[in-house]
């Protein structure tokens, strides 16, 4: 007589394999930028030009020239995650071999892997709300804040930007992608051309495809092409960086690191999120808060690419 097991289900281990958090690409951008601490609401960045009008060396007094002292705003949003979690629910899962022993639940069994977790998404979160934030027509996240694209293509400092797309092209490619870049090292201001912290920011796709047109022109030499998405540009002072929240966005930006600013409230506060146990409502929250702006000084130092 043959087993009949018609009335079982196929049997999976649950808990065989470990609880894994996905992999996601982190952001990095204010590694390289001036942040600026202790905002509340909006800070000054306060600056200071003047032009200097000389003369023949010549008895008496002559006055010429002007000091101007001007400034550009920098305002922060306020921003929060709130999220609960019922563990009760846990209970009733392959996760109830996690949990301790009784029915009062008031930690999350694998809380060190949550904390990550969340850590992760925030730094991503925080990266592409700082390029693609637009309040008026960003969406979900990226409804919060406003960005560096919508600064530099939405308000009165795109006014004041050097076009990148000297050559008007329609599309980044391998064969192309060496004269774009070259072209907008090209049309730096004068004044700024010999900083040494000159950063070119792009996707990580338009990244990989420079550093490939390098490695096919046979320029293994160059550090950085393939290894952690960051390379001086051949023959130049600009410093190359790939970051998140210019993916797919067909947009790149050449400063100095100092021209870009990043306003927030307490420099960890992102980072200093809280998980607690709420015994009113039984159930476990995790809060995160903090404020984020950003602006730039001299936005005629901004070298701006688009399609």
């Amino acid at each position: 007589m043959a087993l009949n097991v018609s009335g079982l289900n196929t049997y999976t281990d649950e808990n065989k394999m470990p609880l894994i958090k996905k992999s996601i690409l982190e952001g990095r951008t204010v590694n390289y930028i001036t942040v600026q601490p202790d905002i509340k609401s909006s800070a000054s960045i306060n600056i200071i030009d003047s032009t200097l009008v000389a003369a023949a060396g010549s008895c008496g007094w002559d006055a010429a020239g002007t000091t101007a002292l001007s400034q550009r705003d920098l305002s922060v949003c306020p921003i929060k995650i709130n999220e609960s979690i019922c563990l009760d629910t846990l209970e009733s899962y392959y996760t109830q071999k996690m949990m301790n022993a009784g029915s009062y639940n008031e930690e999350i069994p694998f809380e060190q892997m949550y904390s990550e977790e969340k850590a992760d998404k925030i730094q991503a979160m925080i990266e592409d709300i700082l390029w693609k934030g637009d309040t008026v027509s960003g969406s979900g996240n990226l409804a919060l804040c406003d960005g560096f694209i919508n600064l530099f293509e939405n308000t009165a400092a795109s006014g004041s930007t050097v076009a990148g797309n000297t050559g008007s092209v329609t599309a980044i490619t391998a064969a192309n992608v060496v004269d774009v870049i070259d072209a907008m090292i090209a049309v730096i201001p004068a004044d700024i051309i010999d900083a040494d912290n000159l950063v070119l920011f792009l996707g990580y796709e338009v990244y990989r495809t420079a550093a490939k047109a390098l490695r096919d022109a046979n320029l293994f030499h160059y550090d950085g092409a393939e290894g952690d998405f960051e390379m001086v540009w051949p023959g130049t002072n600009v410093k190359v960086v790939a970051v998140r929240g210019l993916n797919n966005q067909n947009k790149m930006f050449l400063s100095t690191a100092s021209n870009f600013y990043m306003g927030t409230d307490l420099l960890n506060d992102a980072e200093d999120f809280k998980i607690f146990y709420s015994e009113d409502n039984d159930e476990v929250r995790f809060r995160s808060k903090f404020k984020m702006g950003v602006q730039v000084a001299f936005p005629d130092f901004v070298v701006a690419f688009s399609l």
